[in-house]
């Protein structure tokens, strides 16, 4: 199930957190336009990350980038991208962090 963030800088609120990530199916996470950099990780699950892949897609390790457990990967995002997909490596990731940041 995607998840919407995309009011997060107005709500005050530029961490958010996925519950529940499966490891079969792509999650799409879209995030506010300003948003000039994403930081995700989990503390107990690897994880993948992508901009190549639609909610849904089957999880796959083409075009992503691999987080370990109990690490962040920190990319700046490209410029008109507010989207990106996220699936666990193996079984369910508890808790999954998304900190957004905003250009100053």
């Amino acid at each position: 199930m995607a998840q919407d963030f995309s009011a997060a800088f107005e709500e005050k609120k530029p961490i958010k957190t996925i519950a529940s990530l499966g490891a079969s199916n792509f999650e799409l996470v879209t995030v506010p336009n300003t948003t000039k950099r994403i930081s995700v990780g989990c503390e107990a699950t690897a994880l993948y990350v992508s901009f190549s892949y639609a909610d849904a897609a089957t999880a796959s390790t083409v075009d992503c980038t691999f987080i370990p457990a109990a690490n962040f990967f920190t990319m700046v995002i490209p410029n008109n991208i507010n989207s990106f997909t996220v699936v666990s490596k193996t079984g369910t990731a508890s808790n999954v962090v998304i900190i957004l940041e905003e250009a100053i």
